[in-house]
């Protein structure tokens, strides 16, 4: 007749992992033994050691921090997004009608400006003195977001810029593509316009650009 081995307690090796692996199968252990919730200590780095019920409702108050900042981001997005799209559409509507490419010029410089509050829109075309060299900015997507010269940035503009937005306008068809220009978008704060930013609006204004431009050229 075989015994029951009674494991020797004095052999069992208790490890964090062993403590962890517990824990999370009896998740009613601290609801067994509240009194321990305020009894174990925890080492806080500014505070010295604290309760696990301290620091509980500390992880609590930082998860509702993040999603409160998550939250104003969402918020800040949709906002631009909205601004955004209500500029588009007043371009596309103003447009209409257009006549010369002065007036296009003329009339997304308006709206970039009361809109995005822009220092400038400017629609540059080879015979530009500041071409060729913002053109050297534009990468294999063509477009360019960030900082150039403060002596390009005189030559482009009237006022003061620190930070530009730049793509080429393309009308593509099934038999070539016609470059149009250069559509340069000034910023009074040095960060406005960040090589990591969407290109969503200047993508989508290119677009509406190069199909006016097909009709005004020819």
């Amino acid at each position: 007749m075989s015994k029951l081995v009674t494991p020797n307690l004095d052999d069992l090796v208790l490890d964090a992992d062993l403590v962890k692996e517990y824990l999370e199968q009896n998740l009613d252990f601290f609801a067994k033994y509240p009194d321990l919730v305020t009894q174990l200590q925890i080492t806080h780095v500014s505070r010295g050691a604290v309760s696990l019920l301290e620091k509980r409702q500390e992880m609590q108050r930082a998860k509702i921090t993040q999603m409160e900042e998550e939250l104003t981001t969402l918020i800040g997005n949709a906002r631009v997004n909205e601004v955004i799209f209500k500029a588009i559409s007043e371009i596309y509507i103003s447009l209409v009608g257009c006549q010369s490419i002065q007036q296009l010029e003329d009339i997304v410089n308006r709206i970039c400006q009361e809109h995005l509050y822009l220092v400038q829109f400017r629609l540059l075309q080879p015979q530009d003195e500041a071409y060729l060299h913002l053109q050297a900015k534009l990468g294999d997507k063509g477009t360019f977001l960030g900082r150039v010269s403060t002596e390009l940035m005189d030559i482009v503009f009237d006022d003061v810029a620190k930070s530009v937005a730049l793509i080429e306008v393309v009308h593509e068809s099934e038999e070539a593509e016609e470059i149009f220009g250069i559509a340069v978008f000034g910023a009074k704060e040095a960060d406005h316009f960040q090589p990591q930013m969407d290109t969503f609006f200047i993508r989508e204004l290119a677009r509406l650009l190069s199909r006016h431009f097909v009709h005004l050229v020819r």
